[in-house]
């Protein structure tokens, strides 16, 4: 290959780097916009429980907003620590629920996915530890909740346990179903089991889908 084609290829990468980081920043800001726009709708509704569900669309795209933004390339493939994205979805939920007297705890693993699961496993986060954060602990009960990371022989299992009501707090249809679909698009298996006291709620993700 003479220089004359090497520099072409090289100016051929460069660009279609450049066309990708616009479209990156394309999406992002749409995110951005959409999420805005529900919240601002939210802020304007009476009836509670359209605002509570506007709310909860707001989180959701939140959450695939900060899959998206945690995206970064290595040796040719996209990928996301799945550690650091977990980290500030939980720190944004706790901070959005407001409750005071429940402790979150974070025992994360060093995991990477490939991008386009990582918008799946921010989902399944943001219904888990959301819901334990709404539902777990009623009258304003103090309590715990631990999220886990890690990494197994077959893949690695993120889980969400609280020491709340169980079942009684568990998620209700909309939010399970959400659970069930998200984990049978990363071939994953989910469990919801009672944790005596509380509820756990673990996905596990097969080695296939947890590489890059």
């Amino acid at each position: 290959m003479s220089a004359e084609e090497i520099e072409s290829l090289r100016q051929a990468l460069a660009a279609q780097r450049e066309l990708q980081r616009e479209a990156d920043h394309r999406v992002k800001n749409n995110l951005q916009l959409i999420s805005s726009l529900v919240m601002l709708h939210g802020r304007r509704t009476a009836d509670e429980g359209a605002r509570q569900a506007l709310k909860a669309v707001q989180q959701r795209v939140t959450a695939v907003s900060a899959a998206h933004r945690y995206v970064t390339r290595e040796r040719g493939s996209e990928q996301v620590d799945l550690a650091a994205l977990v980290r500030e979805l939980a720190g944004d939920l706790a901070a959005a629920a407001g409750r005071e007297g429940i402790a979150i705890s974070l025992d994360l693993e060093p995991v990477f996915v490939g991008a386009r699961d990582a918008a799946p496993l921010a989902l399944i986060l943001n219904e888990a530890l959301g819901n334990a954060l709404a539902h777990a602990f009623p009258d304003a009960r103090p309590g715990r909740i631990a999220v886990t990371l890690r990494d197994t022989d077959g893949g690695f299992e993120l889980a969400v346990a609280d020491d709340g009501v169980g079942q009684a707090g568990a998620a209700p249809g909309f939010g399970r179903t959400i659970l069930q679909l998200l984990s049978q698009q990363l071939r994953a298996r989910l469990e919801i089991t009672d944790a005596q006291p509380g509820l756990r709620v673990a996905v596990s993700v097969p080695t296939n889908q947890a590489q890059p």
